[in-house]
């Protein structure tokens, strides 16, 4: 299989849980295959004159191959979730962390 394909594959297998499980909120789940972008989006209403949309969890495949995880304003652990569906480390960065940071966190640094 292709590399793209499988990490395409992983994201969307790993967003969709996010979206099934949803909130009180509307969850969406965007997919873009032909630039490589991939969000989890919530939207609803706080009360009867506040309405809130957000991104919960993005990410990119960039050019060199690497998944970036963009945005993660979830308590879990999601590069860990693509690691155990095959993704190896060296092939995710955490994107949303400054670029001094990243060297510690076990993932690819860019």
């Amino acid at each position: 299989m292709d590399r793209i394909k499988k990490y395409q594959d992983a994201i969307i297998d790993l967003l969709q849980q996010y979206q099934q499980a949803g909130s009180q909120d509307e969850t969406f789940l965007i997919t873009d295959r032909e630039h490589n972008h991939f969000q989890v989006m919530s939207a609803g209403w706080q009360d009867e004159d506040s309405f809130t949309m957000g991104i919960l969890l993005h990410f990119q495949i960039k050019p060199d191959n690497k998944i970036w995880i963009l945005a993660n304003w979830t308590e879990d652990d999601v590069a860990q979730a693509l690691v155990n569906r095959g993704i190896p480390k060296s092939d995710i960065v955490l994107g949303f962390h400054p670029k001094y940071v990243r060297q510690y966190s076990g993932y690819a640094v860019a």
